[in-house]
């Protein structure tokens, strides 16, 4: 099998010629993402060029709320730093201004927000004053992709579900705050944004885009932060919307997934999720992989879930046996693919980092035939 073939056979829940190995975060095939990194990352970055089959993502924007009307509503400002640069972004709307920042690292590391664009229940009035037309998907982009990756991987193509929207609107602490103290108000905004989002699929499915999305967002309203009945009525029942437009034409949906998922493991199969990753065992999470597998095997590819603060840190036989244990209990059947829970975060890999990387690709190899 090629790794394209690999893949979309793991996340049919079918079992491929042997284990799909996927380092999330590591741009084997992107020449200046490799040239931008520290030389450490080296070894790290031909292991996988070598054995890793690529996931690439491509995505159309997201606008003002998935508006096409988006370029002459905001106005930004770079306050630069030695380490960190501030982005202050205004959002100019007819019915009054919404103002957010972020932080952007000047070292390689990911970037933080830190204030929100919505604050009060005027600001959703703000925002929703914003002339909607519905965003015009042009697909050229991902096509050329998909061309320049070959049968190297899966190109997949992103949805902008509401759920993670609303986050970048509100921010997971007013978020939880208002899904007790204004329901209705959550409810309207993420029906409003999912009827958005529907559009904009039926584009990228009328142009042949596929046979892979993806979707993340999930993780803002998983427990503890809101409750399992959150969960359902937040993300399941509006995003079945989704998955139903997606499975209708033939395709696949990934969902990408942190935290613990104990309370709502089953949930992500009634929502048709066919990929799910990463699936964190404990500490950080709370479904072991004999529990993923018993409760998703045959509906939902676990794809995962090496945890990542092992790789930087654990001794490398910790490592090599995790990823047997994986391979032994996961891979049997089919609808196992092994990843990383999450990509490499600082600017320097440190030589046991290094050590654990390769050794998790080499276990992989000879144990996943």
């Amino acid at each position: 099998m090629t790794s394209r073939e690999r893949l979309l056979t793991a996340y049919r829940c079918e079992e491929p010629d042997e284990l799909p190995i996927m380092i999330r975060g590591v741009r084997s095939w992107d020449e200046d993402w490799v040239a931008t990194r520290h030389p450490a990352y080296q070894p790290v970055i031909e292991a996988i060029a070598e054995h890793g089959d690529y996931q690439l993502g491509w995505g159309v924007g997201r606008g003002v709320l998935l508006s096409g009307t988006d370029e002459a509503y905001y106005s930004s400002v770079t306050e630069p730093g030695d380490d960190w640069n501030i982005i202050t972004t205004t959002l100019h709307t007819p019915a009054g201004e919404l103002v957010s920042q972020h932080k952007t690292s000047n070292r390689g590391l990911p970037g933080l927000s830190m204030d929100y664009p919505v604050k009060s229940l005027q600001d959703i009035e703000c925002i929703l004053s914003v002339p909607y037309e519905p965003m015009e998907v042009d697909p050229a982009g991902f096509f050329e992709m998909q061309q320049q990756l070959g049968d190297r991987g899966v190109l997949m193509c992103g949805v902008a579900n509401p759920i993670h929207m609303m986050a970048d609107l509100l921010g997971s602490e007013l978020f939880a705050i208002w899904s007790i103290q204004h329901r209705d108000v959550i409810l309207k905004l993420i029906y409003t944004l999912l009827e958005r989002t529907c559009e904009v699929l039926d584009q990228q499915l009328a142009a042949g885009v596929g046979p892979v999305f993806s979707m993340a967002g999930e993780e803002y309203v998983t427990p503890p932060l809101h409750s399992a009945r959150d969960f359902r009525e937040f993300c399941i029942e509006p995003e079945k919307a989704i998955s139903r437009r997606i499975h209708e034409a033939g395709c696949l949906l990934h969902t990408h997934c942190h935290g613990p998922l104990d309370d709502v493991l089953e949930d992500f199969i009634d929502l048709g999720s066919d990929a799910l990753h990463p699936i964190e065992a404990p500490p950080l999470g709370n479904v072991t992989i004999e529990e993923a597998k018993r409760r998703l095997a045959g509906e939902v590819c676990i794809e995962g879930n090496i945890q990542i603060g092992d790789i930087y840190a654990a001794p490398t036989q910790l490592i090599i046996d995790e990823v047997k244990r994986n391979i032994e209990v996961a891979a049997p059947g089919g609808g196992y693919v092994l990843a990383p829970t999450a990509s490499p975060y600082t600017e320097v890999l440190e030589p046991q980092t290094v050590k654990n990387y390769v050794a998790m690709v080499e276990t992989a190899v000879e144990y996943g035939r």
